[in-house]
């Protein structure tokens, strides 16, 4: 019978009256629309159960229906009403970003690429929601339940030790209930049993629950290959949140969660696929922290496929796609440093046939090389960055990158934040002294830039800051 999935949390279930009827019904594979649609005289015919048995039955399933989906929400005074609280993320700047901190009776989620720093803040939100209310804390407990290893506790003991205010208000890992899921079986029991029940015998202590991350299992396990798979998929992501939900506003505790991101390619010119402004992947880029300029080309590219265009038309249509990413201004200073240190070689060279360095043309020859053979590659130290150029200039990223889960996960958080990681010349470039820089490694050229973006929220307006990973988490930085 299909009770476990219309009414999981249904005490039938676990009614040992109606054990055998149970059974009988996934024997002949009768389901809850059949109780709910026919009378009980065909239900006892078709699970070979008494009749008086079927109707007892019958009665209780229609009264926790009644109960699920037409009981009203208890009318409390305005006076009464305690809204949520915010605490502080153990940064100050970062908490006016946010408009006062992390808020509680809502779900807060923090997306970004891999090696973002989304592990790093949540830890230091699992000790800053340890500190008393005077420091814009909650004094409360945490639970981190982890989906991709254990919790690093020698990362927290350094952030702990790193702090004055954490060491003064006795912050400590014990504080911090934690567990691991290795499957989605296991993440399932945990959110949906042990969490209620830790919850309740710790009434008022925990004030935070953590999960690193939520779709880490999902997208793994969860497949859609048919529509009625990605159907089953939004429900059981929908009941996901809504669960979650349920458990912040009922024990007035704060949800964060982390999210992988996948890549959203733009839609190919020559394809037939069309997008219309209703469309949601048309929309898809203010929320989830994409720049103007990306939102805009993408625009522009469902544009032409959305109209057929002649030839002539469809080049200007192209042409004006292209033009809307400017150039990279970062590229663009590190590219003029090296023209000035080619000419300066190259005033040398002339001045003495006996040089030994490079010269312009064997330092073109061999920049055509590397653009030629390692455009697309990565160099060391970097991990996003294309290899760099001498000659020509580079438009800005495209941003590709959506967060996991979709829509159906989208419309029950009230907060979403993006870390995200590019790249900037380096003060060695900024203060124009390549022409003592004796190597060709341009690793050394780049700087690891890192920006937080508040990309909406119930409780402020969008934001972004830059930030810094150091020994005591994560600090918003000029």
């Amino acid at each position: 019978m299909d009770l476990y999935d219309e009414l999981p949390q249904s005490k039938l279930l676990y009614d040992s009256e109606f054990t055998q009827l149970l059974e009988s019904c996934r024997r002949y594979e009768v389901s809850v629309i059949d109780f709910l649609s026919l009378n009980a005289r065909e239900l006892a015919n078709l699970t070979q159960r008494s009749i008086t048995e079927v109707i007892k039955f019958q009665n209780a399933l229609f009264g926790e229906l009644n109960n699920q989906f037409q009981k009203k929400n208890k009318i409390v005074p305005i006076m009464d009403f305690e809204g949520p609280h915010p605490f502080t993320t153990g940064d100050v700047t970062l908490d006016e970003l946010l408009n006062g901190g992390i808020y509680t009776q809502s779900i807060t989620e923090i997306f970004g690429a891999s090696s973002t720093g989304k592990s790093q803040l949540l830890m230091q939100m699992a000790l800053s929601v340890q500190l008393p209310r005077q420091t814009n804390g909650l004094g409360g407990k945490c639970v981190y339940i982890t989906t991709e290893g254990d919790l690093p506790t020698k990362r927290l003991e350094e952030m702990i030790a790193s702090r004055d205010e954490f060491t003064e208000n006795c912050v400590s890992q014990k504080n911090i209930f934690t567990v691991s899921c290795n499957d989605l079986m296991n993440q399932e029991h945990i959110l949906n049993v042990q969490l209620p029940v830790l919850l309740e015998r710790n009434a008022g202590d925990i004030k935070l629950v953590i999960i690193d991350s939520i779709s880490h299992h999902l997208r793994v396990e969860l497949v859609n290959k048919s529509y009625q798979e990605a159907q089953e998929n939004k429900f059981y992501i929908d009941q996901l949140a809504e669960s979650l939900l349920s458990i912040a506003t009922k024990y007035d505790i704060a949800i964060v969660v982390a999210n992988q991101v996948s890549d959203k390619p733009v839609i190919d010119p020559n394809s037939l696929t069309r997008q219309f402004i209703t469309d949601f992947d048309y929309q898809l880029g203010y929320m989830v922290g994409w720049k103007s300029s990306s939102i805009m080309y993408r625009y522009k590219h469902g544009e032409i496929n959305s109209y057929k265009l002649a030839k002539p038309q469809l080049d200007v249509h192209r042409s004006i796609a292209n033009d809307i990413l400017s150039d990279d201004d970062e590229y663009s200073l590190i590219a003029d440093e090296m023209d000035k240190v080619i000419r300066e070689r190259n005033s040398q060279e002339q001045g003495s046939n006996n040089m030994t360095k490079p010269s312009q043309g064997q330092f073109k020859d061999r920049s055509l090389e590397e653009n030629d053979t390692t455009r697309n590659s990565k160099p060391a130290g970097q991990d996003e960055r294309s290899s760099f150029q001498v000659y020509g200039k580079m438009k800005r990223k495209l941003d590709n990158r959506v967060p996991n889960l979709g829509i159906s996960w989208a419309n029950h958080i009230a907060t979403r934040i993006l870390l995200s990681k590019s790249y900037k010349a380096s003060p060695m470039i900024r203060r124009g002294e390549l022409t003592l820089y004796n190597s060709f490694d341009d690793s050394a050229f780049w700087q690891v830039k890192r920006t937080i973006n508040l990309v909406f929220s119930t409780y402020g307006e969008s934001g972004e800051a830059n930030y810094v990973i150091s020994p005591s988490g994560i600090e918003v930085v000029e």
